[in-house]
């Protein structure tokens, strides 16, 4: 028969069998078994004093194995954070805050600073005195009073000079400001503008002469077609070879020289229509002479109206002209009207020619036969 087994020996005979068996385990094994046994065996115990001792022990081990609590972290971590920040209240890094751990032990160790290199000697210094290489304030007040020489004179007298020259210049404006609203009428800021012209407030797209020759070429109301027209006919006078001009029939003076006129193409239009421009125009009037007849007699125009009746003698002797386009033959009647070749000079003398022969009739009224 086995043998009886009597329970109420149990509670110490199970912790006997442990720890008899966690002997052959190792040191580290066998201690825990013992922990371990041992509160198995004040957890079996119902008194009212075991049962404190193993809470208080269970609240010990917990809060030696528990984490630090999120606020606690967060104040620490804040407060190496703001240990020190830089010129602007913003945190910086740990690196620029604290400097490398080479810093940091020399910091410590006075006799190991004296001889570490220049380069850690300064940043220590530097860190020591509070200023930051790399603070991006701006140096104020540069242009005050020159500080006392010390070291370098040069240099002081250098800065001196300099704040010197940036005063004047300073007190020079501010005497012509002063100067100028004293001589300004009360209530104005700047000076009042001069009596404008009457057509200053016009604006035109064009130089006027190129707009009036434009629209006199212009056919069908193709404005468009005229404008290239006139930029053909530029181009061939800016290309174009200077012109050999006529002694006989020069152009007007004021303009560039003959061999930088097709330089400005512009300028070398506007001088070859005024050159032949004329400045009278006959018209026919009856009542000076005798009968019915009509007499021309000269009349003065304007600088628009010579002009127009200038280009209108170029554009028709173009019209006779061989070239097929348009604009080629008005760009080669005006280098012939440059060079004196043209027919528009006959046309402009013979004007003259007429006038001078009625200049006499000029202001004169007309007779008026008297009814009986």
């Amino acid at each position: 028969m086995p043998p009886l087994l009597n329970l109420f020996a149990a509670r110490t005979a199970v912790p006997a069998l442990r720890v008899s068996a966690a002997a052959p385990r190792s040191c580290l094994s066998a201690t825990a078994s013992k922990s371990h046994s041992a509160l198995s065996q004040r957890r079996w115990n119902s008194s009212g004093s075991d049962g404190k001792n193993v809470k208080e022990a269970e609240e010990a081990q917990r809060a030696a194995t528990s984490m630090p609590h999120v606020s606690e972290e967060a104040a620490e971590v804040s407060r190496i954070m703001d240990k020190e920040k830089r010129c602007d209240g913003v945190p910086s890094t740990p690196e620029l805050q604290q400097g490398t751990m080479v810093s940091e032990i020399l910091s410590r160790d006075k006799e190991a600073a004296k001889h570490a290199p220049k380069v850690f000697q300064d940043q220590i210094k530097k860190a020591q005195s509070g200023s930051r290489s790399f603070s991006t304030s701006a140096r104020r007040g540069q242009l005050e009073e020159p500080k006392p020489s010390g070291g370098d004179g040069n240099a002081n007298a250098n800065d001196a000079a300099q704040a010197a020259m940036v005063q004047s210049m300073i007190a020079q404006v501010t005497e012509q400001a002063q100067a100028a609203q004293q001589e300004l009428a009360p209530g104005l800021k700047f000076p009042a503008p001069e009596t404008l012209p009457r057509t200053e407030n016009y604006r035109s797209r064009y130089e006027p002469l190129l707009e009036q020759f434009t629209k006199m070429m212009m056919r069908d109301g193709k404005l468009g077609i005229a404008e290239k027209n006139m930029g053909y006919i530029l181009d061939h006078l800016r290309s174009s070879p200077p012109p050999n001009l006529n002694p006989r029939r020069p152009l007007l003076p004021g303009g560039p020289p003959d061999p930088q006129l097709p330089l400005n193409p512009v300028k070398y239009l506007t001088l070859i229509i005024d050159s032949v421009a004329p400045i009278i125009k006959n018209k026919p009037m009856k009542g000076f002479s005798g009968g019915g007849a009509s007499v021309p007699i000269p009349i003065p125009l304007a600088e628009r109206q010579r002009r127009r009746a200038a280009i209108k003698w170029i554009i028709d002797a173009s019209d006779k002209r061989r070239d097929t386009k348009f604009a080629q033959r008005v760009a080669n009647e005006l280098v012939a009207v440059a060079e004196g070749r043209s027919g528009v000079w006959d046309r402009r003398d013979l004007v003259y020619k007429v006038g001078i022969q009625g200049r006499a009739l000029v202001g004169a009224k007309p007779r008026t036969r008297s009814r009986i």
